[in-house]
């Protein structure tokens, strides 16, 4: 399985402990008081590199902030996208561009956590590359099924699996690794299909071409609210409040079956710390915002801030983590 998995390790996921890391929304401007010498950032544009397209889910979430933090700053952000090497082009970029507070990233755990042990090449140190400025939000993954196929928990899909392979469809390598991690600890007989997106891979479960979906949350709720599809189970530690009804792996009998993806803000890694403190207490207002608030959610998202620091701990135990994953 170890030689599969690492196959499939290329993107994704998340232990969702934040919670124990991170204060209240509030609690990161109090926390971190903003000196008088970093009382007039940002003197120059600020950047969000973002590693994915226009319109992609990181595209939108940084789109939203550079809007709210426009109002606030002399000039408004700058979204740049720089695609390429599964993130790794725009978080180079970043790990190398000055430490003054102008560019930052809206990075993913594909680009903090995976990148660093699915690309031996990388031209930075990504354990030594940044500092975190805030926590965004966490996107979790969902078991999507056709609405009528009559299986109603993750114990019957398991319990048919045992009797035939079943077939998830997936986009990119996020959905397979879930159905790897689901193999690995159920020994449930799952087979990915890769699609170049979620879309075709929802049309080809409408037409029975396939089992199930394996998608993140913010995909899944568009086709669930149509009421095209069903969603069986999350892969959070937690329900979303954005889909109630569904209840995690965890519950289903998964122990410890805790993956989600996340986004954040990361800043060089020696960017100063008052510098740091005002780019995280805009943020952390930005983020409280009600037109954030909103566009997150339409996303699926539900918006979430946190101290440096918080972040900074839930980097380093992501890269570890996920080191440790691909390794066995």
């Amino acid at each position: 399985m170890g030689t599969m998995f690492r196959q499939w390790v290329m993107a994704w996921a998340a232990g969702r402990k934040w919670g124990r890391l991170a204060p209240a929304l509030a609690a990161s401007s109090l926390l971190f008081p903003v000196p008088a010498m970093a009382a007039d950032l940002p003197s120059r544009p600020v950047r969000f590199v973002v590693s994915f397209t226009p319109g992609a889910g990181p595209d939108i979430v940084a789109r939203a902030l550079a809007d709210v933090l426009g109002r606030k700053w002399p000039q408004a952000p700058i979204v740049e996208n720089r695609l390429g090497a599964d993130g790794a082009i725009a978080t180079e970029q970043v790990a190398r561009a000055p430490a003054d507070g102008s560019t930052l990233l809206l990075a993913t755990m594909g680009n903090i956590a995976l990148l660093p042990v699915t690309n031996e090449r990388l031209g930075y140190d990504a354990a030594t590359a940044f500092r975190g400025v805030s926590f965004v939000s966490d996107n979790p993954f969902v078991l999507m099924l056709p609405s009528g196929s009559g299986i109603r928990s993750f114990g019957e899909l398991l319990a048919l699996s045992k009797t035939r392979d079943l077939t998830f469809g997936s986009a990119g390598t996020l959905g397979p690794l879930i159905g790897a991690l689901l193999t690995r600890r159920t020994g449930a007989r799952l087979t990915n299909v890769p699609y170049k997106g979620t879309q075709p891979a929802t049309v080809d479960l409408m037409g029975g071409r396939i089992d199930m979906v394996i998608a993140d949350l913010s995909t899944a709720l568009a086709t669930s609210r149509q009421g095209r599809a069903a969603l069986l189970a999350i892969s959070s530690d937690a329900r979303s409040p954005l889909a109630p009804d569904v209840p995690t792996l965890i519950e289903s009998g998964v122990r410890d079956f805790d993956y989600s993806t996340w986004y954040a803000v990361v800043a060089p890694r020696a960017t100063p710390t008052d510098v740091v403190a005002r780019l995280n207490a805009d943020i952390v207002e930005a983020l409280a915002h009600p037109d954030v608030v909103r566009q997150l959610y339409t996303l699926g998202m539900v918006a979430r801030s946190s101290t440096p620091q918080a972040l900074d701990e839930l980097m380093a135990r992501e890269m570890e983590r996920w080191a440790r994953i691909v390794r066995n």
